[in-house]
């Protein structure tokens, strides 16, 4: 019997591993994001990719190295480039998958700055 309450949804990572290679990847849309600054003042880019019921794919970038306020590009000091398709996610539910995986990922004591850094963007 389950202990959690109806509607709730668990939530398990699993199969941790690298993006792929740059070359064979060399740029990633991004529809679901959010901005973290890591501790050492770093900016990295968390996105979440192929939600569903059974799983999905949260990443976090290498540090970001440029931004292309006007095309809503940011690229990465692997020289992976994210074209981010809207606005940082908002979602309660998705937002929780992003900061929660980024903490397995590393980011603990990140700082999420989304929200100032969506005022520095012009995405059109």
């Amino acid at each position: 019997m389950s202990t959690r309450e109806p509607g709730a949804s668990a939530l398990t990572f699993v199969n941790e591993r690298d993006a792929p290679q740059v070359e064979a990847q060399p740029r990633v849309e991004v529809h679901c994001w959010r901005l973290l600054k890591a501790s050492s003042g770093t900016l990295h880019l968390v996105t979440l990719r192929g939600l569903s019921d059974e799983s999905a794919t949260v990443r976090v970038t290498s540090a970001i190295s440029a931004v292309d306020a006007a095309a809503g590009i940011v690229t990465t000091s692997t020289g992976r480039q994210y074209l981010l398709m809207g606005p940082f996610e908002t979602r309660d539910f998705e937002v929780d998958l992003l900061h929660r995986g980024a903490v397995r990922l590393g980011m603990a004591d990140s700082v999420d700055v989304s929200v100032f850094a969506w005022d520095q963007v012009d995405i059109r």
